[in-house]
């Protein structure tokens, strides 16, 4: 994430701030320690005999809407929607005239692991899983990126009928005791959308975006630059950037607004997806794509380049593949001053002279900054101070050794009371990278910033 923030302190005035990767991503916070405590399922059995909807009978009708979305048959999208209800028409509407727009490689609803309650004649299955797979998602073994719904349903007339199609989402899923889920909160469920696809960018703006051209030319070089760099180590086959000038919108898409680091002058996020395996298992184990959400009315507000933006959040897609994840509780994810650092890094800003401001008024303690207190007060200090660590070793080694570095630390998550640079793993790689012992490094990099960065 990436935000416009005042320095404290030290006289010095409109310092950057940037964040950009969300670390309670998902639900996967919540869901630690939940994996085995959903109610049974209901089982199928009596079905027949009694009328009762059932999962396979709900799968059947999914199947039918996947096949009318992509072929574009609006009338068979919507055919098994209660036709009374024009909100939910509407939406499912929209959601089809967005998706559309993009490039699939799947779309699917998965219902084969959904529990089922009645409610009168009302019979609510969650979680049925959306699965929206772009071309610049990839996943090991057909995993893909998904979103959960509860879907309510009524037999009328002998044919089951779709009352409501809930999202799950950070906000509901307490009250829903649906913590096993993933965030059905993507920007085509809410707003009209254009669309643009250059190269392996696909460039996305709601009504508040009428030049999202503009923004076409500049992306596609940031891609390069950030492409130029991360070499050919693993990464998503493309980037999908969602641009906005509404602040709601903003707020409302990936639920970002919800989010613990959330602030009104953040100007970008890099979400990265949850998937699901073709069965619906929800996978945890490794990031199966990547958004980015620029806010374009932050940007212009600090008179700022988007193209930094744009880079800093492009910084965290290319290597998001290979980002260790975090479950929540005391793992807290790949260290926040790598993941942050190294995008602070790619914009190449000259900041020496906040950070001898800092130093003078004692800010600088000789350490890394830790990924507990990293967005704290601090944050705006960490940020630069921890963009001097590849600035280190880019003047010693190259920027090759830089980004190696860094490529190699994000595989392991900081826990809380044992930060990976503390850790053998940690002087394992300080050897292999910078032909140094860890504490070597620390010793170099903090003379490093003492003597100006």
């Amino acid at each position: 994430m990436r935000q416009r923030e005042r320095q404290q302190g030290g006289g010095v005035c409109g310092g950057w701030s940037r964040r950009s990767v969300l670390l309670t991503t998902g639900l996967a916070a919540t869901v630690a320690g939940c994996g085995k405590s959903e109610r049974p399922k209901l089982q199928d059995q009596g079905s027949q005999s009694t009328g009762e909807p059932t999962a396979a009978g709900l799968q059947s009708l999914l199947n039918r809407r996947a096949e009318a979305l992509q072929k574009g048959d609006e009338a068979a999208f919507l055919a098994d929607l209660n036709q009374s209800d024009d909100k939910l028409v509407k939406q499912q509407k929209l959601l089809l005239e967005n998706l559309r727009k993009f490039k699939l490689t799947t779309f699917r609803y998965i219902a084969g692991q959904t529990n089922v309650r009645s409610e009168g004649e009302v019979y609510r299955f969650m979680p049925v899983h959306e699965v929206v797979q772009l071309t610049a998602d990839d996943g090991p073994g057909g995993v893909a990126p998904a979103a959960s719904y509860r879907y309510s349903v009524v037999r009328r007339d002998g044919r089951l009928v779709i009352t409501e199609i809930l999202p799950i989402t950070r906000a509901n899923a307490k009250e829903l005791n649906a913590f096993n889920a993933l965030e059905a909160d993507a920007p085509w469920l809410h707003t009209p959308l254009t669309v643009q696809h250059v190269d392996n960018v696909t460039l996305v703006g709601d009504a508040s975006v009428s030049d999202l051209q503009r923004f076409a030319d500049a992306t596609r070089s940031e891609v390069r630059t950030v492409e130029s760099l991360w070499g050919d180590r693993l990464r998503f086959p493309g980037y999908v950037l969602f641009f906005t000038r509404d602040e709601e919108n903003f707020k409302n898409s990936f639920s970002v607004g919800l989010a613990g680091n959330y602030k009104p002058t953040i100007e970008g996020f890099q979400i990265p997806q949850y998937g699901v395996r073709q069965n619906g298992d929800i996978y945890r184990d490794q990031y199966v794509g990547s958004r980015v959400l620029v806010n374009l009315k932050t940007i212009a507000r600090f008179d700022d380049d988007p193209r930094r933006v744009i880079r800093h959040e492009l910084a965290h897609s290319v290597g998001a593949r290979l980002t260790t994840l975090s479950p929540g509780g005391w793992v807290l994810g790949a260290p926040t001053w790598a993941v942050e650092g190294y995008a602070r890094w790619t914009e190449q800003i000259n900041e020496r002279g906040y950070i001898a401001s800092q130093l003078a008024s004692g800010a600088f303690k000789g350490r890394l900054p830790t990924s507990q207190d990293f967005y704290g007060d601090a944050m705006t200090f960490n940020y630069a101070l921890a963009s001097t660590v590849f600035y280190f070793i880019e003047r010693k080694k190259g920027r090759s050794a830089a980004v190696e570095f860094y490529a190699s630390v994000i595989k392991y998550n900081d826990t809380e009371g044992t930060p990976v640079a503390e850790t053998p793993i940690f002087n394992a790689i300080c050897k292999r990278v910078l032909g140094m012992t860890s504490s070597a490094f620390t010793q170099q990099w903090a003379s490093f910033v003492r003597n100006g960065a």
